[in-house]
Order: structure tokens, then C-alpha cells, then sequence
């Protein structure tokens, strides 16, 4: 199918590559500052409401977690989403820049804005080659003079990860490659599962959740290490902190379920959520595709359960067992 170049339907950047997807009703683009993706036409059109001052926290989110397809839920999650740290922020720029430009390799910075209000970087190699917009979305900025700030200010005169004798050429410094030595470049792999542990559902998660998540690739981990007390402790928020995605069920109306999955949610962590089918959830999360199981129908849970996390996320790293 022809290409077409036009606007980007998430960051409204024009140049981007845009096609019909040849089997879903969704559009393939490529953007330089979102990246590659696919994305439902219901997203395209929810879309359409959301503020264009807020479109960079859609951008920011497809570009660090890449669904296999951006749908309407992940753009309600999107917005939701808490922006990381300004470490976390600065890293993420930093990897970037060091996966774009071989060590010592210089390059200039320019920054653009345009007559439409869109704004994006324009970063150009010494070899000439350029590539715009990528640091906006990976340094989760709101703008094109928040993007400067943490070139120069942070990465630059704060953290010395850049070197830069004049403030328009740069090279990652020493101290910045060391920084992400031994650092993995690859996203987790650890599924993490919230629910009610009870005797009364343990078959969810060993006939349902953890094979679910096995099968699509990723590593199942179930946050009940810990008696808590309906305290949630700082080994749990780690844990979910360092996860690629939280499977939730709601089973039983279980506070620190509700606690947990917010929590990833405000992260900006994608979140499958779940529960028995008649038991009654809260009304916050009754907008969001929730996947109702029955005890007789496990099996076809766990297929459900698969196909939503392949849906979201794609297929994972580790093998299937």
C-alpha cells in the first residue's frame, strides 16, 4: 500500500509516515518524534478531544512502552500517567543520545518551533544526518524549551553526561557512558500480578495469570511476598516500579488491589485489569476493558488474558515454557 506523508495523529507533527494497516482497522506511522506504531482508528478519533497541550504525554508514553497497538484504553492511560523523574527523565535522553551518536561523535542541537504552535527538536549529526523530535518524547518534555532546559541545564550543567564546549555541539561525556555501563538498554520482563490471596481464587492465578503471562512471553511475579497489613511497603512499590506491565484483578473488592493497580496506573504502566464475573467494581475503573472470568471457564480466561497482553504489549522477551 502507498505511503502517504502527513500529519502524525498523535503529536500533529507533520512529515510522518502514514498507511492503512493491511489487516486491522488502524493506521501504521511513522513519526520521528513518536517513533513507529500502530494505532486504532477509535484512538485516531478519541484523539481528536484531547487537548493539543496534552498530546505530549501521548507521545511521551507510546514512545516508552510501544503497544503493539495504541488503542482508546491506552490513550485514557496515557494522560493519566504520572511523568517519571527528572532522573528517570534525564537517563532516557541520555540512552538516546548514546544509541544514536558512537562515543566521541559530535553533535548540534537545534531547536525549532513552528508556525503552528507543533514543537519539535531537530538534533543533526557531524555526518550530516538528522533526526527530529526524538528527545521531546524520550525525556517525557513538555515542550520544545523544556527539551532545551534538560540538554543544556540538567544533562549538560548538572549531571556532566554531556560535555559541550560552546552549548551547540555535544558528545555524551565519559561520565555519561559510565553512568549507563552495565545498565540494561532492554525494558522489563516481569509481569507482576495484583489480586485477592485466597484459597477461594488461588485457580486464577495458577490456571489463569501466571500461564497467561508465561505464554506471552513475560515473567509472571505475584505481589504476595509480604504480609502487609493493608500497608503497602516499599518492596512492593519497587517491584512495581521496575515491572513492564500489572495484571489486576478485582476479585473480592480487595483495597490493596485497588491501591497497587493505581498506583502502576499513575506511572503510566500498562494495567490489565480483571475480576469474577458478578462481583461489583468500583466505579473508577469501570471504564476501563475489564476482563470477566468465571470459576468454570478458566481456560478460556487464560486465553483471554494472553491475548490482551499480546494485544498490548506484543509478544515478550523470554521463551514461552
Amino acid at each position: 500500500m502507498t505511503e502517504l506523508t502527513r500529519i502524525c495523529p498523535i503529536c500533529l507533527i507533520q512529515g510522518a509516515g502514514v498507511r492503512g494497516h493491511p489487516t486491522r482497522d488502524a493506521e501504521q506511522v511513522t513519526c520521528a518524534q513518536c517513533g513507529d506504531y500502530i494505532i486504532s482508528r477509535r484512538a485516531i478519533v478519541n484523539l481528536k478531544s484531547t487537548q493539543h497541550d496534552l498530546r505530549w504525554k501521548v507521545s511521551a508514553w507510546v514512545r516508552e512502552f510501544k503497544p503493539a497497538t495504541v488503542t482508546a484504553e491506552d490513550i485514557c492511560q496515557s494522560l493519566d500517567a504520572a511523568v517519571p523523574g527528572l532522573v528517570k527523565r534525564a537517563e532516557r535522553m541520555l540512552r538516546w543520545l548514546r544509541n544514536t551518536f558512537p562515543p566521541g561523535e559530535e553533535f548540534s542541537v537545534n531547536f525549532i518551533r513552528f508556525l503552528d504552535n507543533t514543537q519539535e527538536s531537530l538534533i543533526t549529526s557531524s555526518s550530516g544526518s538528522a533526526v527530529s523530535g526524538a528527545l521531546t518524547a524520550e525525556g517525557w518534555n513538555r515542550n520544545i524549551d523544556e527539551a532545551r532546559y534538560m540538554v543544556t541545564e540538567v544533562l549538560c550543567n548538572e549531571l556532566s553526561w554531556l560535555a559541550s564546549p560552546n552549548n551547540r555541539e555535544y558528545q555524551v561525556s565519559p561520565k555519561g557512558l559510565l553512568y549507563l555501563e552495565g545498565r540494561s538498554d532492554a525494558p522489563s520482563s516481569a509481569g507482576l500480578c495484583a489480586m485477592w490471596f485466597s484459597d477461594e481464587v488461588s485457580p486464577l492465578w495458577t490456571q489463569v495469570i501466571e500461564p497467561a503471562i508465561r505464554s506471552a512471553g513475560y515473567e509472571p511475579i505475584r505481589i504476595d511476598s509480604k504480609q502487609h497489613n493493608g500497608k503497602i511497603d516499599d518492596e512492593i512499590m519497587a517491584s512495581i516500579r521496575s515491572a513492564r506491565f500489572v495484571v489486576a484483578d478485582f476479585t473480592g473488592n480487595r483495597g490493596g488491589v485497588y491501591y497497587e493497580a493505581g498506583f502502576a496506573h499513575g506511572l503510566g504502566l500498562p494495567v490489565i485489569f480483571m475480576c469474577r464475573q458478578g462481583d461489583e467494581l468500583h466505579f473508577d475503573v469501570r471504564q476501563y476493558n475489564c476482563i470477566f472470568w468465571q470459576p468454570d471457564e478458566l481456560l478460556e480466561a487464560q486465553e483471554r488474558v494472553k491475548n490482551r497482553i499480546l494485544a498490548t504489549l506484543g509478544q515478550g522477551p523470554l521463551s514461552p515454557q
